[in-house]
């Protein structure tokens, strides 16, 4: 038996082809996509599946017109697939499968180590409200069009992605050097404009359903526990990973988009220029009060 015989794959209903999937595949009509669906019908990149951890693949529609479906549901959020599953796009069939390797003695923790990181969190505000009143297929389009956004604009400013959670995203840079600094503060300003266009590609049915697209953007800079668990792929642990989650939820609160801790800015003299005190405040279930800044501008930088 082969490393491949045990790697999760999809199988077509159609023919019977099979498809090895590596950490990240995309279906989509480019003929370069993981998975070429070669139809008008489908979109140029319609969906997603990611590995986010030990053995979990999620799926995601990235913003389709057309939709993508699992066991004939139409996804509107990131969806875990589990053996069996059936995915269908348009008229395109696939079965996932997740073959059981077993255990691998000595393999749970693999290179963990202690580094410095910024880490990125974003999440959509008012998604309870969304999910109530946005029929699912409109719902759907908006937040895939969300989830393709953060993908190509974090990609773009040198970010890895850790995960989707629903309706947030976590990513990080392994660099903290000033350069770097200017990239992440870019690439939160451009996440909170991806939501504006959103609004306003789908500007009838956010006026009709009296609800608006928007979202929550916290960077934070400290040291995290990173590496490989288990065989899955890289992933970082630690308090300064919740410490950016406590950050973001207090953009609701303090009334501004993107939020920075005043660790990012340690060293960093250019950064004063782009932000604006709130003064010190407690997180949730943290002891020491965090200076926070709000974010008023951001480097004009060339994106790669």
């Amino acid at each position: 038996m082969t490393d491949n015989d045990l790697r999760p794959r999809l199988i077509s209903l159609a023919d019977g082809s099979e498809v090895v999937l590596p950490e990240t595949a995309i279906f989509g009509r480019k003929s370069d996509s993981t998975i070429p669906l070669p139809d008008n019908r489908v979109s140029r990149r319609h969906s997603m599946i990611r590995r986010q951890e030990d053995d979990e693949f999620w799926f995601y529609d990235l913003g389709s017109f057309n939709g993508s479906y699992i066991n004939n549901e139409r996804v509107t959020t990131t969806r875990q697939l589990e053996p069996g599953d059936v995915i269908r796009i348009c008229d395109f069939e696939y079965r996932f499968e997740l073959p059981h390797a077993g255990p691998r003695l000595g393999n749970e923790v693999q290179d963990m180590q202690v580094v410095p990181m910024i880490i990125l969190v974003s999440d959509i505000k008012g998604f309870t409200r969304l999910s109530e009143v946005l029929p699912p297929d409109e719902l759907a389009q908006a937040i895939g069009s969300w989830y393709s956004y953060c993908d190509q604009v974090l990609t773009e400013h040198g970010a890895a992605i850790d995960k989707f959670i629903g309706d947030a995203v976590l990513a990080y840079w392994t660099d903290v050097t000033p350069n770097a600094r200017q990239w992440a503060l870019s690439a939160a300003r451009y996440l909170r404009e991806s939501c504006s266009l959103i609004q306003e590609e789908m500007k009838w049915t956010f006026e009709r359903y009296d609800v608006e697209f928007s979202s929550g953007v916290a960077l934070h800079m400290g040291e995290v526990s990173w590496g490989q668990l288990g065989q899955g792929g890289l992933t970082m642990l630690g308090d300064a990973v919740n410490t950016t989650f406590r950050i973001q939820a207090l953009t609701r609160q303090l009334g501004s988009d993107i939020l920075v801790s005043s660790d990012l800015l340690k060293g960093w003299k250019e950064g004063l220029k782009h932000v604006r005190s709130l003064g010190t405040h407690t997180l949730k279930g943290k002891e020491n009060p965090v200076g926070i800044y709000a974010v008023e501008s951001a480097p004009e930088l060339f994106v790669r």
